[in-house]
């Protein structure tokens, strides 16, 4: 197959995280809380850092954004816990660094399990299966204090559509994606979509299913 083919046949690759975690929403409130399913800007993020790409390069991680379609499938929520945090020279909702001492509450889920499937090209998944079996940088679950407690990389499947192909492995759990699949239940608007300008995020449109059986994964 030459390269310009490649670059246009669809595959997905299949991760999963157990453990604590802490995927949270955009805000400046004193209580941080985290969302019942991993944000799409985290899962980005967590692919960003196996990939070396640092927080200051945000072109390229706007870039590697565009590229991904992005399903989520949550096995178990987990327990929510709680811990208590002061932050020093905080952001304001304005973006403005402010000076002084400031209390946050901030949320975890405990013992909480996620799959994710990112859909892409194959040129882009063969880059993102050898940057999760050897990361640049540390992978966190949504914060520093929750990481990985397994290996990211689960499969590789033959699909386009990321909701589908985590319903082709036959698990249990809501799957919230980018795209409609089969089994459609819902749909959810989130602001966690990475736009062009670092630290600004738009809403997009998240689309929620249930499962069916299916055929199993293919090892990466």
């Amino acid at each position: 197959m030459d390269e310009n083919n490649m670059h246009h046949v669809m595959k997905t690759l299949i991760l999963k995280t157990e453990g604590l975690s802490a995927y949270g929403l955009q805000t400046f409130d004193v209580h941080r809380r985290v969302n019942h399913f991993p944000t799409r800007s985290a899962i980005v993020g967590i692919l960003c850092a196996a990939l070396g790409i640092s927080r200051d390069e945000h072109a390229k991680i706007h870039e590697l954004s565009t590229k991904l379609t992005i399903a989520v499938q949550v096995h178990h929520t987990g327990e929510k816990m709680m811990d208590y945090h002061t932050v020093e020279n905080f952001r304001s909702p304005l973006g403005k660094i402010q000076k002084g001492t400031k209390p946050t509450y901030r949320e975890y889920w405990c013992d909480s399990e996620h799959s994710f499937a990112i859909s892409a090209d194959e040129q882009t998944i063969k880059l993102l299966i050898q940057a999760v079996k050897s990361p640049v940088f540390t992978i966190f679950q949504g914060r520093k204090c929750c990481p990985l407690t397994r290996p990211l990389l689960e499969c590789v499947l033959e699909e386009s559509n990321p909701s589908d192909a985590l319903k082709h492995l036959g698990e249990k759990g809501q799957i919230f994606s980018d795209i409609q699949g089969s089994n459609h239940v819902a749909t959810l608007q989130v602001r966690d979509l990475i736009t062009p300008v670092a630290r600004k995020y738009a809403i997009r449109t998240v689309y929620v299913s249930g499962r069916s059986e299916g055929e199993a994964c293919e090892s990466a």
